[in-house]
């Protein structure tokens, strides 16, 4: 077997572009090898450092590695023009945001160019020419990107309202906020004109800081905009006693009233479905009620709504 021709020192391990390679001397027949990787046109990068490819997260929000998506940004580093920058679904994920399934790829790119720029265009790479303040870009070791603020902004483009409200939960989450509302408040006051503003706008009331996952957020406004009262989040249910029974996703401690969104591994952790079984004994134990939802539901507000509604009117909720 004929040994490879080596690339240049340095080359080895990190993209480089197609037309550097020739100009350095690398021949096309090389370039074309089986040990280098082709992340997009004109950029080459050794293999094993592609990583092992997507995974599905088990939860179904974000299915792919932020390292493996790291890889491939820096591989595209080399043909970005200047000022470029990762964007909307690119830049979610690179700052670990629950961003839906269906945007949680590695491809396409999102790449932003500062106006009045031309925008990038090409295969597997999104993006416009847009306005932008240097303080709403950050630096992720070599990636520079949008920050939280402006990200959240842009993906009012993309999103549900529901979808932007998650996000938005999870950024102010009062355990470890990464940003505050007003700061939101400030995107939406500098960037007037942006797609999707309506949205954000409608969004930015509707965010709480005590949401602790996406479906919840996503739960609780189907209940708000059908006009049913606000439950509380992630609310500590005691007995007459001050005993502890449990943690509510979302609660009406009015009416002794528990929601909870059940995902699969409520299902197939053998575990975590016992315990769930203990928990809503405890709590039917003491006069409370436990209403439990799917995905399955979420895909029919209407009837996830009028399942509610019956159970306050029951409690004597007056709707």
């Amino acid at each position: 077997m004929t040994a490879r021709i080596p690339l240049p020192d340095g080359w080895a391990d990190r993209p480089f572009r197609v037309g550097d390679a020739l100009d350095a001397g690398v021949g096309r027949s090389r370039l074309r090898s089986g040990d280098l990787d082709r992340p997009f046109w004109g950029v080459r990068i050794p293999a094993a450092s592609q990583g092992a490819g997507p995974t599905v997260n088990g939860g179904a929000w974000v299915p792919v590695r932020r390292a493996e998506l790291e890889a491939m940004a820096r591989a595209l580093l080399v043909r970005m023009p200047p000022g470029a920058f990762f964007s909307h679904a690119t830049a979610a994920l690179l700052l670990g945001l629950p961003v839906p399934t269906r945007l949680a790829r590695l491809r396409p790119v999102h790449v932003g160019v500062p106006a009045p720029a031309a925008a990038m265009k090409a295969r597997d790479i999104v993006g416009p020419s847009v306005r932008i303040e240097p303080d709403d870009l950050v630096d992720r070791g070599s990636l520079r990107l949008t920050g939280p603020a402006r990200t959240w902004l842009d993906l009012a483009a993309l999103l549900t309202l529901g979808e932007l409200v998650a996000i938005g939960d999870h950024l102010l989450y009062w355990e470890s906020p990464i940003l505050t509302r007003d700061e939101l408040a400030d995107a939406l006051e500098k960037y007037p004109s942006r797609r999707g503003l309506r949205l954000a706008r409608t969004a930015l009331p509707l965010l709480r800081t005590r949401s602790e996952s996406p479906r919840e957020s996503l739960l609780r406004v189907i209940i708000v905009l059908a006009c049913l009262p606000e439950p509380e989040c992630n609310y500590n249910v005691f007995d007459d006693e001050g005993r502890f029974l449990a943690r509510g996703d979302l609660v009406y401690p009015e009416y002794k009233l528990l929601l909870e969104y059940q995902g699969d591994h409520h299902r197939t952790d053998r575990a975590q479905w016992r315990s769930d079984i203990r928990r809503v004994g405890r709590l039917e134990d003491r006069g409370w009620q436990v209403l439990q939802f799917t995905d399955d539901d979420l895909r029919d507000p209407t009837t996830l709504v009028a399942r509610i509604s019956r159970r306050l009117r029951a409690k004597g909720a007056q709707l």
